[in-house]
């Protein structure tokens, strides 16, 4: 993990979350890649929590991770209601045109990995048409094998890419980035979900308004009910109690230090 100064950060359940404007992500993107260095990037968000507390290694990859950023309104609420500061929220769905923007301005190479066949293509054409200079080095699906695996990082390294953008879903696109950053020598990498999905026109986007009050998750789960039921509804719920069981931990020990330094004093 690198540290950067004047980085405002926020520590829930042991992760460290840096609070960043997009363009405060972007100046660190521009640094990783000047300095040639292997820099992940997590977008945390609660299913990436949840997931992470069934997977040590999933856990572990993300609290050593060199900038991770609050991805949703849960992150940002639970670090309010256990710290008492707000953190700035960066949408992983928001940063993909932004980083676009950016990266054809200054030159940067994009490589796409992840989603159905076809769906990556389209979402780099469409960042094409917004911005001219925008360059994708290469694009991969996400439906490869184990045995195609070393094929992919070849074609990866081969590429040469300065940003490597893997949508294969929670746990899979980390620990590929765990397994081959190195390998590769891409500057930066992270993680994405279904942002190719978003910006292929696969899924339609929740009204802005909708996102702007935090409810874009009832968005995607009225879109795909037999597929994201449990991560929302259930997890969600999961999420909730365990900032409520941190914030009990928090307020107990708070007691408990102050009843000491109280007993100490009567001495």
């Amino acid at each position: 993990m690198k540290m950067f100064k004047n980085n405002i950060s926020i520590e829930i359940f042991g992760i460290k979350i840096v609070s960043l404007t997009y363009q405060g992500l972007l100046l660190r993107i521009e640094e990783f890649i000047q300095e040639k260095d292997t820099c992940r990037i997590v977008l945390l968000n609660p299913h990436l929590f949840l997931v992470a507390k069934k997977f040590s290694d999933y856990m572990k990859y993300i609290k050593y991770s060199d900038l991770v950023v609050a991805d949703g309104i849960g992150i940002v609420l639970a670090c309010l209601l256990l710290s008492g500061k707000i953190i700035k929220k960066i949408t992983g769905t928001d940063l993909m045109p932004i980083l676009a923007k950016t990266g054809a301005e200054k030159g940067w190479r994009f490589y796409f990995l992840g989603a159905k066949p076809g769906v990556a293509e389209k979402a780099a054409e469409n960042f094409k048409k917004m911005f001219p200079n925008f360059n994708v080095v290469g694009i991969q699906h996400g439906y490869f094998s184990i045995d195609e695996e070393k094929k992919v990082v070849e074609k990866i390294k081969k590429a040469k890419p300065d940003i490597l953008i893997v949508c294969l879903g929670a746990y899979k696109q980390e620990m590929f980035i765990e397994k081959y950053q190195k390998e590769i020598g891409v500057p930066v990498a992270f993680g994405n979900g279904a942002a190719f999905d978003f910006w292929a026109g696969e899924v339609k986007r929740a009204p802005r308004w909708v996102q702007n009050i935090g409810l874009e998750w009832f968005w995607r789960l009225i879109q795909e009910p037999k597929r994201l039921w449990k991560r929302y509804l259930i997890g969600n719920t999961i999420f909730i109690f365990l900032v409520i069981e941190e914030l009990i931990k928090k307020i107990f020990n708070k007691f408990k230090l102050r009843l000491g330094q109280d007993c100490r004093r009567c001495l």
